[in-house]
């Protein structure tokens, strides 16, 4: 288990930062995209990974003709992806699972079917965005326009997420199937507003679109070229695709594969070739909540013992920030901002001796330094 701990942590660039101009595009890549579906959380994951990095990094790549794109792909959650293997993201991941819901609110709320959709409501507003970004309201108020012209209902009482008070308000917008359809991508946010734009114009020019059963291929590879060797179950885990998605994607990959023996009884595949000895990570790695090492894999017993996995997934689909010690998640921490900069619990799932709370507490120094902030360590 401490070699493939070290493959893994080598491999995400946790044992040895990533450095140079376009470092935030190497990591995104590396880790087959970082989980962002918080923004600002997520700028701690590559902080993680990339020596001397500085928030201006993701943000000269994450814009238009840049060299990443934020946008809904695996487990239906933002991931911060590069630009070059959109397609391969978008289009080969779970979205066509998600295509029943969309048609039964659609039909629910009396909206014709996808066809409709794209030709009456999503490209009139591509058309309409040519070159430019829009508002998430801005977005709305052209769908309920759109909706009323062809005679629909524009406005409704909605009941959305766990909320038990109906709202009033657009009867569609379409923001997150337009997105899982390869159509719009998330442009950044206007003050409290998030940004959209047509994917054509947010990617470099001259990208056309794939097919989506080489899409599917092509993303199961890349993940299998990023955390292999793997199981069936962790790529289902990793990408929510359906069983049988995986198990074709695999048989198209069969001819290149290596199947590993892991002394666990399962297959696990990877391509080889990762015969060098990798790196030892350094003593300690703070990690934000969801990062992408600990949505890996279904099986998380390369960086976290089965008795404390509850400890870090918690209920209502949480995800703690975690710490490493020595390449394995020894605590949490939680954070929170305070007149004099910030204060960090971090929570021991393990005995820590002396020497390594003074080595956490001197990763927050460095942590402090990054987030421009003084921040004051307590154990629990």
């Amino acid at each position: 288990m401490r070699a493939l701990n070290r493959r893994l942590l080598a491999s995400q660039y946790l044992s040895r930062k990533a450095s140079g101009s376009r470092a935030v595009v190497k990591v995104a890549e590396a880790c087959c995209g970082i989980n962002s579906q918080d923004l600002l959380e997520s700028y701690s994951s590559f902080w993680a990974r990339i020596d001397r990095f500085r928030d201006s990094d993701l943000t000269s790549e994450l814009r238009p003709k840049g060299g990443l794109v934020r946008t809904w792909t695996v487990r239906s959650t933002m991931h911060t992806i590069p630009a070059k293997d959109y397609y391969v993201h978008v289009l080969g991941g779970p979205g066509r699972r998600f295509q029943p819901w969309f048609d039964n609110a659609a039909k629910r709320r009396g909206i014709p079917d996808r066809d409709f959709r794209v030709r009456f409501l999503y490209q009139p507003l591509l058309d309409h965005i040519k070159g430019r970004t829009v508002t998430s309201n801005e977005v709305k108020e052209f769908m309920v326009e759109r909706l009323t012209q062809r005679g629909l209902k524009g406005r409704m009482k909605l009941q959305r997420g766990w909320s038990s008070k109906p709202t009033y308000g657009p009867a569609w917008t379409g923001v997150s199937e337009m997105s899982h359809l390869g159509l719009l991508v998330n442009a950044g946010r206007k003050g409290s507003e998030s940004l959209w734009m047509s994917s054509a114009d947010y990617l470099a020019a001259g990208r056309s679109v794939p097919d989506p059963e080489e899409c599917m291929v092509e993303l199961v590879r890349k993940y299998i070229e990023c955390y292999g060797p793997v199981s069936r179950e962790d790529i289902a885990y990793w990408s929510f695709l359906l069983k049988k998605d995986v198990d074709m994607a695999l048989e198209a990959l069969k001819k290149d594969l290596t199947n590993e023996d892991l002394h666990s009884g399962g297959e696990y595949f990877s391509f080889g070739g990762a015969s060098r000895e990798a790196p030892e990570p350094p003593g300690v790695v703070i990690l934000p909540e969801f990062d992408s090492l600990m949505m890996g894999y279904k099986d998380k017993s390369r960086f976290l013992s089965q008795d404390i996995v509850k400890k870090v997934f918690g209920g209502l689909a949480a995800v703690n920030r975690t710490i490493l010690l020595d390449g394995f998640v020894a605590a949490t921490w939680k954070r929170k901002r305070n007149s004099a900069g910030m204060m960090v619990d971090v929570s021991p799932l393990r005995t820590l001796k002396a020497g390594e709370r003074r080595s956490i507490e001197g990763e927050f120094a460095s942590y402090a330094d990054y987030q421009g902030t003084s921040i004051s360590v307590e154990f629990k």
